[in-house]
């Protein structure tokens, strides 16, 4: 049951912006009078959509000195965003993954079975939270090596790999770091939590038969976040790591570093989805369908 659901249909209602560049053209006089740099590989993450209030601290500059007086020093400031922890302690309990020794058991089954030599160094796993083009979370154990990432979709009551996707360093283009936001003109509530998204379209808008069709497999970016049980994991710290997504986004951004053949921009930046109604995600999510887990008298 769980696989039928993996495709969830939705209404979108709005408009998809599906390329920033005349906006950016528009604004450009502006933009260059404050000496801001905007960055057309921006258009897949979505931050040319934002309004300018929820631009990057490169804005500093152009505002009053009053209201720079008024911030907080930089050592007071929040680093990250806040975070309503999902689900609570009791619920959290009845993810299969929340078991002991059931992650590390299929992350090591994984390595085992789907990595070879060619796929390069083995550099790190985690079961991270994958977000769908259409705002959907999934679970995903997630590999990384010198060569590539892997997304493995993982059946954690039957204990076995159901599929499972590479994408090469080397493809690469864009990778954006930062809080997850939706446009302006959404009703969907802000997520309050941070993501990494890989880019490999060039910077090039989605075209419609891809971004209106939710059963597209060609998807050119893939958006992780931390898994709901980080926040529930009170052993060591490095367990707790295995669910971290930011951890993951370092040591991808250092992998790509590393590679002499790599031309990717790393971007800290909001990653915007482009959801603007978002009824069915947010069922799915808040039901947490796309985790596997005991629900009443049945577990899928």
């Amino acid at each position: 049951m769980s696989d039928l659901l993996d495709d969830d249909l939705e209404f979108r209602g709005g408009t998809l912006q599906l390329s920033s560049e005349n906006n950016a053209e528009e604004q450009g006089g502006s933009s260059n009078t404050l000496g801001v740099n905007i960055s057309k590989p921006s258009i897949l993450s979505g931050a040319d959509s934002l309004p300018s209030n929820s631009s990057t601290s490169s804005l500093a500059e152009g505002r009053p000195q009053e209201a720079n007086a008024s911030a907080a020093p930089p050592e007071q400031q929040t680093v990250y965003p806040r975070y309503d922890v999902p689900f609570n302690r009791e619920n959290i309990q009845d993810f299969f993954t929340f078991r002991k020794g059931v992650v590390e058991s299929a992350i090591q089954e994984c390595i085992t079975v789907l990595l070879f030599p060619e796929d390069g160094e083995y550099l790190g796993s985690w079961l991270l939270t994958e977000i769908t083009l259409w705002d959907n979370e999934k679970e995903r154990i997630v590999l990384l090596t010198s060569r590539l990432v892997m997304t493995i979709k993982y059946d954690f009551i039957a204990m076995k790999q159901l599929d499972f996707k590479k994408t090469y360093l080397d493809d690469l283009d864009t990778i954006v770091i930062g809080e997850l936001v939706y446009p302006p003109s959404s009703l969907v509530p802000e997520r309050n939590l941070r993501g990494v998204r890989l880019m490999w379209n060039k910077g090039e808008p989605l075209p419609l038969k891809m971004a209106w069709n939710p059963f597209s497999q060609d998807v050119p970016f893939i958006t992780f976040a931390s898994h709901p049980i980080y926040w529930h994991k009170d052993d060591e710290v490095e367990e707790r790591s295995t669910y971290d997504m930011e951890i993951f986004a370092q040591k991808l951004q250092r992998a790509v570093e590393a590679m002499a053949s790599s031309s990717c921009c790393i971007h800290h930046a909001p990653i915007v989805i482009q959801s603007y109604v978002g009824v069915t995600s947010m069922l799915h999510n808040k039901t947490s369908m796309g985790f596997f887990k005991v629900r009443g008298k049945f577990s899928f």
